[in-house]
Formats: C-alpha cells, sequence, structure tokens
C-alpha cells in the first residue's frame, strides 16, 4: 500500500512538471526554457528534475505520453465492436485530447519533438500506436479493410492522416474547427479503404 502511494506520488509529480514546462513553452518557447526556470515554477529542486527525467528532451516525450495516459483510462472502460468504427473512434479521441488539453502548444511540442533524437511521438512502441495497430489488425482479418498494405504500413498511414490534420491546423493557427476536419478526412480516408471491397 506504501509503495503504491509512492508510485502515485511520483506519477503525479511528473505530471505536474510535464504541464508546468508546457506551460513555460507556450510562453517562452521551448529553447528558451531551462531546467532551472522549469524547477522554480514547478517548485522543485533541480535534483527531483533529474531524478524523474533525464533531460529536457526526455520530458518533453512524456509530454506525448500524456496522451497514452488517458488512452489507458479509456480502454479500461470502452468495448470494442467494430475494428473500422473503433480505429476512426479512437485516432478521433486522440485529436479530441491535443484539442482540449495542450490546443496553443501542439505546435511547440512537434517544434521540441524535432529538436530531439528520440522521438516519442512516432514511436510504435505507444499505447496509442498498438492500439491502432491492434485494431487494423483485426479490420484486415475479417476482411473490413482491402489493402496491399501491411498491418504495420497500415496503421503508420493512418497515424500520418491523423498527425497530418494536427499539424495542418497548427500551422494555419488553430483556424479551424479540428474535429470536423479531422473527422471529415478520417471518413474519406476509411470509406476509400472499405470500398474497394465491392470493386
Amino acid at each position: 500500500m506504501a509503495r503504491k502511494k509512492r508510485d502515485e506520488q511520483a506519477a503525479q509529480t511528473k505530471n505536474n512538471i510535464i504541464r508546468v514546462a508546457l506551460n513555460l513553452i507556450q510562453k517562452k518557447g521551448y529553447h528558451n526554457m531551462s531546467i532551472r526556470q522549469l524547477c522554480q515554477e514547478a517548485g522543485i529542486s533541480t535534483g527531483a528534475f533529474y531524478h524523474h527525467f533525464s533531460s529536457k528532451e526526455e520530458m518533453i516525450n512524456k509530454g506525448f505520453a500524456l496522451y497514452d495516459d488517458a488512452l489507458d483510462l479509456l480502454l479500461q472502460h470502452y468495448e470494442f465492436h467494430n475494428p473500422v468504427e473503433d480505429i476512426k473512434f479512437i485516432l478521433l479521441h486522440q485529436t479530441k485530447f491535443v484539442m482540449e488539453e495542450s490546443a496553443n502548444l501542439t505546435k511547440e511540442l512537434y517544434i521540441a519533438q524535432l529538436s530531439t533524437d528520440v522521438k516519442y511521438s512516432v514511436k510504435p512502441v505507444r499505447k496509442y500506436y498498438q492500439t491502432v495497430e491492434e485494431l487494423a489488425g483485426k479490420a484486415l482479418e475479417k476482411g473490413m479493410i482491402h489493402t496491399d498494405m501491411t498491418v504495420h504500413e497500415l496503421t503508420s498511414f493512418l497515424i500520418r492522416i491523423n498527425r497530418g490534420v494536427i499539424i495542418d491546423w497548427c500551422l494555419n493557427d488553430y483556424s479551424y474547427d479540428l474535429m470536423k476536419q479531422a473527422e471529415k478526412d478520417l471518413i474519406f480516408v476509411l470509406d476509400k479503404l472499405t470500398a474497394l471491397l465491392s470493386n
């Protein structure tokens, strides 16, 4: 019980550091945010920061992992029914998280990712990637999607489509309804993938 409480406190501290960092990135930009400033704002020592993260780059990668944590919670009660519809749901759930939790920070997060050697946002080990891959595999097995792509290629393709609209939204200074456009794009792509069955 005591260890579980310590683990929960550690996770809470890590998430707090990340959220303070995201706020500083929004104000100053990734390259202008120092570890010292971050620690002062978060009310922790530099040693405490390095207890949780090996570097500023690792912390930014963990910023993307916040969605994976949210997805874990979702999957505890979400019931899968139709692999194609479930793929759409998960991709749009991620888009909604971006829009609601880090809308004005997304651009800075992607800029930061371009500056790091380890890019967590595109790693196949992510819960997000693995969930979409599992659903894509089921859709292929059931013949619901017809394509020459492997399950890995299909998963990467679908996630790229979704990431693309998010980045475009950033480049256009958040000037349009992200959820509406993301859903429209996904429906178009999924309709094409499933329509091939009738050709």
